[in-house]
């Protein structure tokens, strides 16, 4: 075991932060490894019902409210919760007197004994993750999806078997603590993002690139030959790095020609599919397929079953989800889009006549592109949250330098930008949640944001 790993049983253990995906189920399973297990949140008690009655009647100590990170003396392991910057004055100190901080994913990596596909990007992420999975279900195997998705895997470890297969999404929050890396790494791509939290883009690339960073001699990571800067960490990695494209023809990897997914691996050279056997809209989930194919193609998956499964693959919630379809008036869900790159590549993927709700918490990341393809492709656009005015000031330049005009208004909230949008549509139109942004100002995340939109489109 490792030193983290073997440094729970009968240690004092901080877990700073009790959300219900991650933080409940780290306590639960801490606490059985035998662990002596504070648990620590901002919020008060009367804030988290659900979470204290999922603790109720378990030996574990609680220290809520606004001050919760005054103390951490006297822990041996502080797990502390992704978005956490690691580099905060208190767990600094708590390192200075021994600590070790650690997160949830960090402990359910070493302790998982079966091998580990994960995958990392600025875009693309979970319909890749996704993808890898079903065709690692369509091959037979048992299969455990999780990390950034989904529930957390901790407590189901002590299941997991050598033979099984376990897919991770991983953010570069959850990356930049980490201190190694998966048998095969997947990056999707890399542009500017989280600029909120992570000190600048350069740091958010080397998170990024834990993900290969601690990688052995036998291990692969797949990367995107499309973008520059994820195709020059090729000759940089530990061990064997393979490409995939859709825009060039490749001599080892898996790529795009003349609409046909082309695996060229081995020496021999096989079909997987026809763009038009794809159930997901979009170049760039094309993108995302081949990555997934290549990550599977190298686990010796047969090409048959990569294309059975990622043909047969449909779109996951809140990616461009068609909603309904009212007075021939088509409603997309596409609040997983948290990036200008997101929404650019949603945008294309539906094209047509589109209406447009986008904004939310702010990123620290440029609009300028994004309001020039909203000025070239969309309508009308209803902009929301904190980021409203600031992707309306960057519309307005747009709008200058192109000489083109599109329909805008901000509206108090996402209910408002439905009931707006709704009067702005011709049959036809496409009304589109996509909102380049983070959720955080006004939702508890992007899938209570598309969830909250579901519910409201239902109800015209």
């Amino acid at each position: 075991m490792t030193k983290i790993a073997s440094s729970k049983s009968g240690k004092k253990v901080a877990v700073l932060g009790l959300g219900l995906r991650s933080g409940v189920p780290l306590v639960r399973f801490l606490l059985k490894e035998g662990a002596h297990v504070t648990a620590l949140d901002k919020r008060q008690a009367q804030d988290m019902p659900e979470v204290l009655a999922l603790l109720d009647g378990l030996e574990v100590d609680l220290r809520l409210g606004e001050d919760y990170l005054a103390d951490l003396k006297g822990f041996d392991l502080i797990f502390k919760t992704p978005v956490m910057r690691p580099d905060l004055p208190e767990l600094s100190a708590a390192v200075a007197n021994g600590a070790i901080v650690t997160s949830e994913i960090e402990l359910f990596c070493e302790l998982c004994p079966a091998p580990i596909t994960a995958v990392t990007g600025s875009d693309g992420k979970t319909t890749t993750t996704s993808l890898i999975a079903a065709v690692f279900r369509e091959a037979g195997a048992h299969t455990y999806l999780g990390g950034n998705i989904g529930n957390s895997l901790i407590e189901q470890v002590e299941r997991i078997e050598n033979g099984d297969r376990v897919v991770l999404e991983l953010s570069s929050f959850q990356l930049m603590p980490m201190r190694q890396s998966p048998h095969v790494a997947v990056i999707t791509n890399i542009s500017p993002n989280h600029l909120d939290v992570h000190k600048s883009y350069k740091e958010y690339v080397a998170a990024k690139v834990n993900i290969w960073r601690y990688q052995l001699p036998g291990d692969v990571v797949i990367l995107n030959y499309d973008d520059a800067l994820t195709r020059d960490m090729g000759a940089a990695v530990p061990g064997k790095a393979m490409f995939f494209s859709r825009l060039s023809e490749l001599p080892e990897g898996v790529f795009w020609r003349e609409g046909h997914l082309i695996a060229r691996w081995q020496g021999r050279e096989e079909r997987i599919c026809h763009a038009a056997d794809l159930k997901l809209r979009g170049v760039h989930n094309q993108e995302n397929v081949a990555a997934a194919a290549a990550a599977c193609l190298v686990q010796n998956v047969p090409v048959s079953v990569i294309a059975k499964a990622v043909t047969e693959f449909a779109t996951v919630e809140h990616r461009l989800e068609l909603v309904r379809e009212l007075n021939g008036v088509k409603y997309y869900n596409d609040s997983i889009a948290s990036s200008p790159t997101r929404t650019i590549a949603g945008l294309a993927a539906i094209g047509g006549d589109i209406v447009l709700i986008a904004g939310g918490s702010d990123k620290q990341v440029p609009f300028d592109e994004l309001a020039r393809v909203i000025v070239e492709r969309v309508r009308a656009v209803a902009l929301i949250g904190r980021t409203a005015q600031k992707i309306s000031q960057e519309i307005s330049l747009a709008e200058h330098q192109s000489g083109r005009h599109v329909k805008s208004a901000i509206l108090p909230s996402l209910a408002a930008a439905v009931e707006w949008c709704q009067a702005q549509t011709l049959p036809g139109s496409s009304v589109v949640l996509s909102p380049a942004c983070a959720s955080f100002d006004m939702f508890r995340d992007f899938e209570d944001r598309g969830r909250q939109f579901k519910a409201i489109v239902g109800s015209l």
